[in-house]
């Protein structure tokens, strides 16, 4: 059995941003499409999961960019399932260029949740555990991220039907979108984040308001550091807890 899949993509138009860079939001979506064709080959997509009354959540997503990608630039994902736990599924991508050369490396975490309990299922009632290639793309144990404090500001956000994906619940690249609003101008048009990593805490829905607050931290020489928490606006309730590299 084939456990590495590839899938090419194009930086189309509607992934890039001011500069013609494509958004890490972009990128993502090529390896959920990736992850996403695997999963249905196996029948252990998220559509294959609802008939069974369960479903696929994201827990850890770290993302490393080693360099921007272009509008028009073609790029190959390679995917697979890389570990697994009681709980965990591990899924690992290898985004390479035209020139043969990795640009992005991203390593998740996946766990089966049953939808009439709202309570993680074994892995092994769901998921056999010949799929699963013992290869990282990106070493991560998945440590807890640090929880930022009370930030002063923030940028408040709605929930809408664009954010929402086919479990009706935001769509797990919609908070990296929303970490970034809080992210100074400045730093936005002068560079890119080198790395992306992804806690998430709790659900969001279409009509909820969100708050994005994000403060810096001490980085390595020559990095800039944020700590971003997104947090439901009413409630106070953190839904996600980021960090970003510069």
């Amino acid at each position: 059995m084939e456990l590495i899949l590839r899938r090419r993509f194009r930086v189309a138009s509607y992934n890039v941003g001011p500069g013609g860079t494509a958004r890490p939001s972009a990128i993502m979506g090529f390896l959920e499409e990736a992850a996403g064709a695997q999963s249905g080959e196996w029948e252990l997509s998220v559509p294959h999961l609802l008939r069974r009354g369960l479903t696929w959540v994201l827990s850890r997503y770290h993302l490393r960019l080693l360099r921007p990608l272009h509008f028009g630039e073609e790029v190959e994902v390679a995917t697979w399932p890389s570990a697994r736990s009681t709980l965990f599924a591990l899924r690992d991508f290898e985004v390479t260029g035209d020139d043969g050369a990795v640009v992005a490396l991203a390593t998740t975490s996946w766990v089966v949740i049953d939808l009439a309990s709202k309570r993680p299922r074994p892995l092994k009632e769901v998921v056999h555990d010949r799929f699963a290639l013992d290869r990282r793309a990106l070493l991560d144990d998945f440590a807890a991220l640090p929880k930022l404090g009370p930030v002063p500001g923030g940028v408040e956000l709605p929930v809408m039907l664009r954010d929402l994906d086919m479990n009706l619940h935001v769509n797990h690249v919609v908070y990296v979108q929303w970490a970034l609003e809080a992210v100074p101008l400045p730093l936005l048009q002068a560079g890119w984040p080198t790395d992306i990593e992804i806690g998430y805490q709790a659900e969001a829905f279409r009509g909820d308001r969100i708050v994005s607050t994000a403060e810096e931290q001490a980085g390595q020489e020559g990095k800039r550091v944020f700590i971003h928490r997104i947090a439901h606006a009413t409630t106070g309730a953190e839904l996600a807890r980021l960090r970003t590299t510069w």
